[in-house]
């Protein structure tokens, strides 16, 4: 009743496989009004127009959604049959099993060529993966509003594989050419598929390693109750005096920071 009063406001657009063993709305665990579901045997978009872009579109403008994720499935006979099509050069029975075919070749003639002497199964798997990223390529150089709204990093548009016997998820990405496709440079994009790499820090100032040297010392006579001469009863005390290390810790009394590191006062 909620749901019928109130309209949805879908969480993501799911372009998936038609095929009955990869239900979208239960491998996410998502219920009614969560996700805007498109599918198509081989999760595929047939040409650059029609329905299924146009119902992305209105996610997007009307509805407001942020994410398209174009999920694939494990053991696809859509892809199957493609990579077995373009292997025996037989054709399909029927002009419409064609048309769903020609949307796979590309993706099919790709994993052909790339793995030309692997076993079936493993040419399928990267034919999936490959239709895939067609099926992304498609939407983000036929729509307008996929194109811009990825440009300004308002919307994100990612990939998955569906493994149809034991649930899980495997997550392929952005589009590896993705900035080329909406031709604009994404630096978000960027951030979050560039591997970290630490980068190189300053060398210290000569007295920051002397006073890292001291406070080292200090602890070891802390440690070992040797020579303190640190907080004491006879520790002199100037009011000239500097501090010259900024230490951030517990209140806790346990913690005396100034015995730990057997410092005087000021230091």
């Amino acid at each position: 009743k909620a749901l019928a009063g109130g309209g949805h406001w879908p969480a993501a657009i799911v372009l998936g496989c038609a095929d009955s063993r990869a239900p979208v709305e239960i491998y996410f665990d998502m219920q009614p009004g969560d996700l805007f579901v498109l599918r198509t045997a081989g999760n595929t978009i047939e040409g650059g127009y029609g329905g299924l872009l146009g119902s992305a579109e209105y996610a997007i403008a009307v509805l407001k959604t942020k994410l398209i994720v174009v999920t694939g499935h494990t053991l696809c006979g859509a892809v199957t049959a493609t990579v077995k099509e373009v292997l025996s050069k037989e054709g399909m029975p029927t002009e419409n099993l064609g048309l769903v075919v020609d949307n796979i070749r590309a993706a099919a003639e790709t994993a052909l060529e790339t793995l030309p002497d692997a076993p079936l199964e493993q040419q399928v798997k990267l034919a999936t993966k490959l239709n895939i990223f067609e099926a992304m390529h498609k939407m983000m150089k036929h729509s307008t509003i996929i194109r811009d709204g990825i440009a300004s990093e308002e919307l994100m548009l990612v990939g998955a594989v569906y493994n149809i016997e034991d649930g899980s998820l495997d997550w392929v990405g952005p589009h590896p050419e993705q900035e080329n496709i909406v031709g604009s440079t994404l630096h978000v994009h960027r951030w979050r598929e560039a591997p970290y790499s630490r980068k190189s820090m300053p060398p210290s100032s000569p007295d920051a390693r002397a006073i890292m040297d001291r406070l080292q010392a200090g602890n070891k006579r802390f440690v070992e109750q040797d020579e303190l001469h640190g907080v004491h009863e006879n520790a002199s005390f100037s009011h000239d005096v500097e501090p010259d290390t900024i230490l951030v810790g517990s209140s806790n009394l346990r913690v005396p920071y100034e015995d730990v590191f057997d410092s005087r006062p000021g230091q």
